[in-house]
Order: structure tokens, then C-alpha cells, then sequence
């Protein structure tokens, strides 16, 4: 005799992009944050997400970036002067949950133009750096293993003073 119908048993997820998908199918905690595409000044945070959760981590699947002009790319975890977390200022940017029949609200304060961070303090831990082609989508952090713990931001800078820019940042949280 067959047997139909789903199991109720959930698959076990072995690898950071499997880990996105049940955070979205099943627990409806995954999010995107993609800021509104404008004319930065040189060294500008594009974006910068700062996680507010305080039960859970944001693991940081995916970084895309985009510019009109050939650009140095800076992904760091921001540190205010005195060391401590960033009070993010800047432009809202709503994080939007992959499983829209979940339509769970992200634990996050994201902005774009983002202004309180400083990259040359001390305390600030570049991530990855590297140059993106001109008017090209183009991954710079992809399955990093990043984790970005409770009032900890990811933020992601453009050194050249380009026309047009836009990053989307896409994770999920886990339990801390």
C-alpha cells in the first residue's frame, strides 16, 4: 500500500542557502532590505541594518550591490567612536519577509544614506572589501557565514563618489 500526502516530519537543512529557505518556509524569518537606488556622496553607507533583536541572531546570506560607476565596496560591522553600537541614521528601509504568507515583521532598524558610523574607528571590523564592475548586480558577500549578533549592524559603504547606487542585503535569523 502507497502512502500519500507530506510527511509531517521537516527535512534537515545541511547548508547556509538550505538554512535561508526553512528560515523563510518554515519559521518565516527571512528578510530582504533593499534601499530605493539614489546619488551617493563618495564613502557613503548605502545601507546598513542593525539587528534588534534581542533573542536572535541575523545571519547575512547575501549582499548584491549595483553602481553606475566602478566602485570600491566596503561590507563592515559598525562600531560608533566610544566602541559602542550605532544609532542608525538615515533614510527607513523596511526589511520584507521572503514568505509573504507569514508576513512576519522583521527585528531590524535598516536605513539607507546612512550617516552615524564612522568605518576609520578602531572598533570597526571590515568584512570584505573589493571593487564592483560599473551597471552591474553584483554579489560581494555570498554565503559568508556572517552573523550579526544582538544590536550589531551590517553595513556596506561605497568609496567612489558615484551616480546612482543600490544594495540589497538578504538573511534570517536564528536563535541566539
Amino acid at each position: 500500500m502507497a502512502i500519500t500526502g507530506r510527511s509531517i516530519k521537516q527535512p534537515e537543512y545541511t547548508t547556509q542557502k538550505n538554512h535561508l529557505l526553512h528560515s523563510s518556509l518554515v519559521d518565516g524569518q527571512a528578510y530582504v532590505w533593499a534601499n530605493v537606488t539614489y546619488d551617493p556622496d563618495a564613502n557613503d553607507t548605502i545601507l546598513l541594518v542593525k539587528n534588534t533583536s534581542t533573542t536572535q541572531n541575523l545571519h547575512i546570506d547575501q549582499i548584491w550591490c549595483h553602481s553606475d560607476t566602478t566602485t570600491v565596496v566596503r561590507v563592515h560591522v559598525p562600531r560608533d567612536a566610544s566602541s559602542a553600537v550605532v544609532t542608525p541614521a538615515g533614510t527607513t528601509v523596511t526589511g520584507v519577509c521572503l514568505n509573504f504568507a507569514k508576513g512576519n515583521t522583521a527585528s531590524a532598524d535598516a536605513k539607507a544614506d546612512e550617516t552615524d558610523n564612522d568605518i576609520t574607528d578602531a572598533a570597526t571590523k571590515i568584512v570584505w572589501a573589493g571593487s564592483i564592475p560599473a551597471d552591474n548586480s553584483t554579489p560581494v558577500l555570498i554565503n559568508s557565514g556572517l552573523v550579526i549578533s544582538s544590536l550589531e549592524c551590517v553595513a556596506v559603504d561605497y568609496v567612489a563618489d558615484v551616480g546612482e547606487a543600490y544594495v540589497t542585503i538578504i538573511g534570517h535569523y536564528e536563535n541566539a
